[in-house]
């Protein structure tokens, strides 16, 4: 029987039960569960402060994050090309995974940018399978190291960043797992704009200018999928931040609130960058 028959032969509540199975089963036989380990000393650490998490949207340019120097920032991607990346000092900083089509050895060119970019106590968080990829290219000498063990299937309603975690569809939502565990009171979003179907076949925009971005693709690659694929994965963007969502409310001890200031992100509650910059937690 081949997957295609076996998912349609299956009820989908049992289907995803199997995967999660199968993921945890996966987990278990990980060799490397000390690189996850000393993630527990990040629990609770956050525990009645406020986040910022700062992603490379185009309505970044808009924003003023000097204000933002004395706050705890965590940044992903290109956000270290920020102007401003010195002055606010990100707690750490996080790399999606390596994937086609991009190519690897730009890969690991772009993560030793990175590595001279970011201030020096900023430590980095990558997925569990570049780890290879660090030891091999001898990545990040001098800089702390966390990793997650990134799955399709992570444990329901639970956020253990010592164990399985939501493999992010986009950047952020690789953070905000992490955030979750540290046990901030408010999570906000900025530059998280996800525009990318009003944008469609036109040029991906962010806050840095497009010649700044020194990662390629494959020759003869598009960025663009087809608008069905392009769809499904938007689609998933927005069910994983809802799968975050869900997680907090039923918590009651965190809130995400998205203060960037042109995006379709409607699944948080919108609030006012100035106002926001300007607040203090009780």
């Amino acid at each position: 029987m081949t997957k295609k028959n076996f998912e349609n032969w299956l009820p989908p509540i049992v289907l995803r039960y199997l995967y999660r199975c199968t993921e945890e089963l996966k987990f278990l036989s990980y060799s490397h569960k000390e690189i996850l380990a000393k993630n527990e000393m990040l629990k609770g650490t956050g525990k009645g402060k406020r986040a910022f998490l700062l992603a490379t949207g185009p309505s970044l340019k808009n924003e003023n994050i000097k204000r933002l120097a004395s706050e705890d920032c965590f940044s992903v991607s290109n956000f270290f090309l920020h102007e401003d990346i010195n002055l606010i000092k990100p707690k750490f900083h996080f790399f999606a995974p390596y994937h086609e089509p991009m190519i690897l050895e730009n890969y690991v060119q772009w993560l030793a940018k990175a590595d001279r970019e970011l201030p020096p106590d900023t430590g980095v968080f990558l997925g569990h399978k570049g780890l290879d990829i660090v030891r091999e290219f001898k990545l990040f000498p001098n800089r702390e190291i966390y990793y997650l063990y990134l799955t399709s299937y992570p444990p329901r309603n639970t956020v253990d960043i010592t164990r399985c975690v939501l493999g992010p569809q986009t950047g952020p939502l690789m953070i905000l797992p992490v955030l979750i565990y540290m046990g901030y009171k408010k999570i906000y979003l900025l530059g998280c704009d996800h525009t990318t179907l009003r944008d469609y076949k036109k040029t991906i925009t962010n806050f840095y200018e497009e010649e700044k971005d020194v990662r390629i693709i494959k020759q003869g690659a598009s960025i663009w999928a087809s608008m069905i694929q392009e769809i499904k994965a938007n689609l998933n963007i927005f069910l994983q931040y809802d799968f975050y969502k869900k997680i907090t409310e039923d918590s009651g001890k965190t809130e995400i609130i998205n203060i960037s200031s042109d995006s379709w992100l409607d699944i948080f509650s919108f609030g006012n960058s100035k106002e926001v910059f300007f607040e203090k937690l009780e």
